[in-house]
C-alpha cells in the first residue's frame, strides 16, 4: 500500500487503486496516526485529538469502531494480530514503512536534488527536485486543517515546500531555462510577497528573458511593500540587484554549465553571478528606516 497526505489523505491498494477510507471522521483518524507513523498512541489521546478538544459522550465507543473500519479497508479479512494498524496496551500505531509514505519520498528526492545541485549535476538536480514537488497536491495533513494538533507540522511543511519551489528555480536558472519559471514565480511572489528570494529571483529570470522593464517594476513592487507594511528598506542584495539590471552588469548573464556555484545551498543567500540576494523575508526583519 502507499499513503498520501501531501494533499487529501488517500491509501492506494498494492494494485495501485485507490481504497475506500470511509467518512470524514474516520478519514480524519487515518490521517492523525499518519502524523506519527510508527507511534502508539492512546485512545484517549486519539479521542481528545479527532474532536478537537470535545469528545462526545462515547467517544471511545465511536473511535474504536472507526479503528475497525480502517482495519477492514487496510487488512482486509485479516485477525488479531494486525500489522498495519496495531494495538499496543490501550493504544494504536500505523505501521508504514517510510516509502508507503509519501513525506517520505518527498523529503528523500529533496535531498537527493540537493546533493545533485551540490555536485553540479543540475539535469539530475532538476529532474529529482521536480519529481518532489509533484508529490505535492494540496496542502500537507489537510484532513486536519481545523485540528490544532496539526497546525505545527502542517506550517512547517508549507515552509518547506516553499522553500523547495525557491530551490527548484534556483536550479532552472542555473541551467538556463529562465523563460520556463516565469509565470511559477510570479505565484509564488504573488503567494508570499515579503520573500525576497523569489521576488529577486523572479527579477532576474524577466531580465534574462529581455523584460528589464519588468524586472525592474517587480524590484520596485518590493521596495514599497516593505516601506508600507514593515518599515524597511529591501535588503542590500535586491537593491544591489536593482543597480546591477540598471547597467546591465555581465554578471547576470546566464551562467556556464559548471558546477552550481551559482546554486543557494545555505540560508543566508543565494549568488545571483556574482552578486548575493537574501533567501527570504526573514533577511529584512532587523533594518529599520
Amino acid at each position: 500500500m502507499s499513503f498520501q497526505v501531501l494533499g487529501p489523505t488517500r491509501v492506494s491498494g498494492p494494485d495501485g487503486s485507490e481504497l475506500n477510507i470511509g467518512p470524514r471522521r474516520q478519514r480524519e483518524l487515518l490521517t492523525l496516526l499518519l502524523l506519527r507513523p510508527g507511534v502508539a498512541v492512546p485512545v484517549d489521546r486519539l479521542a481528545e485529538e479527532l474532536w478537537n478538544g470535545r469528545p462526545p459522550p462515547g467517544a471511545r465507543s465511536t473511535l474504536h469502531a472507526y479503528l475497525s473500519g480502517l482495519r477492514r479497508v487496510l487488512e482486509p479479512g485479516r485477525r488479531a494480530p494486525y500489522r498495519v494498524l496495531t494495538t499496543r496496551d490501550d493504544s494504536y500505531a500505523l505501521e508504514v514503512p517510510a516509502g508507503q509514505l509519501d513525506t517520505a519520498r518527498w523529503h528523500a528526492l529533496a535531498e537527493a536534488g540537493r546533493a545533485a545541485v551540490a555536485a553540479g549535476a543540475l539535469d539530475r538536480a532538476d529532474e529529482l527536485l521536480r519529481a518532489a514537488l509533484a508529490l505535492w497536491v494540496g496542502d500537507a495533513f489537510a484532513e486536519l486543517a481545523d485540528h490544532d494538533v496539526a497546525q505545527a507540522e502542517r506550517a512547517r511543511l508549507a515552509e518547506e515546500h516553499t522553500g523547495l519551489l525557491e530551490e527548484a528555480a534556483e536550479c532552472r536558472l542555473a541551467l538556463g531555462a529562465h523563460a520556463s519559471v516565469i509565470g511559477d514565480l510570479m505565484a509564488l511572489v504573488r503567494e508570499h510577497p515579503l520573500r525576497e528570494r523569489p521576488r529577486a529571483q523572479l527579477a532576474l529570470a524577466l531580465y534574462r528573458s529581455g523584460r528589464q522593464a519588468e524586472a525592474l517594476a517587480v524590484l520596485e513592487a518590493g521596495r514599497r511593500l516593505c516601506a508600507e507594511e514593515l518599515g524597511l528598506d529591501p535588503g542590500p542584495g535586491l537593491r544591489e540587484l536593482q543597480a546591477a539590471i540598471l547597467r546591465q552588469d555581465p554578471a547576470l548573464a546566464t551562467p556556464e554549465r559548471r558546477p552550481a556555484a551559482s546554486v543557494c545551498r545555505g540560508r543566508r543567500g543565494v549568488v545571483v553571478g556574482r552578486l548575493r540576494v537574501p533567501c527570504s523575508h526573514r533577511d529584512v526583519s532587523h533594518r529599520r528606516w
